[in-house]
This record gives C-alpha cells, structure tokens and sequence, in this order.
C-alpha cells in the first residue's frame, strides 16, 4: 500500500494491540457525507454504499486480515458516456508486519553488486504490508481493494464499441504515407 500525503476519505485506524490472538471482527462502513469524496477520489460517478468486514487476528506483532468489501456505485460507461450501476463484492486477505520486519522481507535475496538478477516465483507470498507506529488504517485498505476493483475501462451492459466504418473510396492514411515516400 502507499502512503498518502492528504487526508483519507475514509480512515478507520486499529491498534494492532486491540486486536485479539482469536480474531477481532471489525465493520468498516462510509457515511453517507464521505460517498460524495470518495466518489471523486475514484473516479465513480456516484457512490451508494461501501461496507466492509474484517476479521483480524493476531500472532505476536504479525496480524492477518480476511474480509469482504461490499459497494453499490455508478460507474461513467467508456462508450456512451452515461452512468451506470455497478455491485461490486471484493475478498480481501492480507498479512502485516512491523514497518522494519514488512521491509526486510520485501529486501530478502536483494544483492550488493550492481547485477540485475529478475527471478519470478510464481508460489512465493507477497511481502507484507507495514503497520505504521502499531496501527492499521482499515478505511484506506478499504478504499485501496475497491480501487483495484474497479474495471478501468468500465461498459455498460450490452454496449459495445463499433469502429466507424471508412468511407467507400477513401485512402488508407498509410497509403497516402507511402505514396509520399515514393514521390520524394
């Protein structure tokens, strides 16, 4: 997750010490005075409900997040331009770890020398996240699963996209190029 210089729309901060070894269950839900912000922050034409549920446990300074992210929006229709609704139910599983534990497991295998080595391991588990200062800000994992949630290039259902057809006779503009090549 990355830092984020402004103000959250949606922040529910957790002290990692609250939460018990057994799980501690956790509802994170925006009001309807946040909808408008986080909307905009999005790219949403709108939102109408967010609400999510956790269930945190922890070992010692690690905690592990499984949950589920609830949202009913409206999203801008890349070809028509108009908005439409969209459900979305996101699963959400996460592992965290003190910011020096979180880093020194993201820099493991890392070399001095100047060689580039790429290994991709497709079983190995992402490094987990860092808890900041012994917090967890469940509103800004919350906004960044319903992020990459969201289809970038969104349609509404049964539109699709038709390429305008060419005009009987017109040129290819690459051959218009290619006969200016031939010409000079």
């Amino acid at each position: 997750m990355s830092e984020h210089p402004q103000a959250l729309p949606l922040s529910q901060p957790v002290r990692v010490e609250t939460i018990r070894l057994r799980g501690t269950e956790i509802v994170v839900r925006a009001e309807e005075g946040q909808f408008h912000a986080i909307a905009t922050m999005l790219g949403l034409a709108s939102l109408e409900a967010l609400e999510a549920r956790y269930l945190l446990s922890r070992n010692g300074e690690r905690v592990k997040l499984e949950g589920r992210i609830a949202a009913r929006l409206h999203q801008t229709c890349v070809v028509t331009l108009e908005p439409f609704p969209v459900k979305l139910e996101v699963p959400v599983k996460l592992d965290f770890a003190p910011e020096d534990d979180a880093g020194a497991a993201s820099r493991r295998g890392e070399r001095d020398d100047a060689e580039i080595d790429i290994e991709v391991l497709l079983n190995e588990e992402d490094p987990p996240e860092p808890i900041v200062d012994g917090v967890i800000d469940l509103g800004a994992v919350t906004l960044e699963f319903l992020a990459l949630a969201l289809d970038p290039y969104p349609r509404k259902p049964g539109v699709s996209f038709e390429a305008p057809a060419a005009e009987p006779g017109a040129e290819s503009p690459f051959a218009a190029l290619a006969r200016l090549k031939r010409e000079e």
